[in-house]
């Protein structure tokens, strides 16, 4: 997770101090990110960060905070992407590629 901004929301606006990994689950594969200020982030760890959240809000604009992997069901081949609002995308998986050689 490069150039990770802290996503929590402080009056209204994300705080966006650099996150710095300070502990890693391995069994679970999550990782728990913090900034400068105390705020804690709990992110699978390898999880690819899209741009912006699509959810509307007031039906009238795009929320766009970043989002992240919160979850992944390898049986209906989907990813669960979140915002800090708890706004949530789901979002097919990418076949792996296989190298017959």
């Amino acid at each position: 997770m490069e150039n990770r901004k802290c996503p929590v929301l402080v009056n209204g606006k994300e705080c966006g101090l650099e996150l710095i990994l300070i502990d890693q689950e391995i069994e679970t594969e999550i990782g728990t990110y913090e900034c400068p200020l105390g705020h804690r982030t709990h992110v699978l760890l390898g999880a690819v960060e899209k741009t912006n959240c699509p959810a509307l809000v007031d039906g009238v604009k795009q929320c766009g905070l970043a989002l992240i992997i919160v979850d992944r069901d390898l049986d209906a081949a989907t990813a669960t992407y979140e915002c800090a609002l708890g706004h949530r995308s789901y979002v097919p998986l990418e076949p792996e590629a296989i190298d017959n050689s």
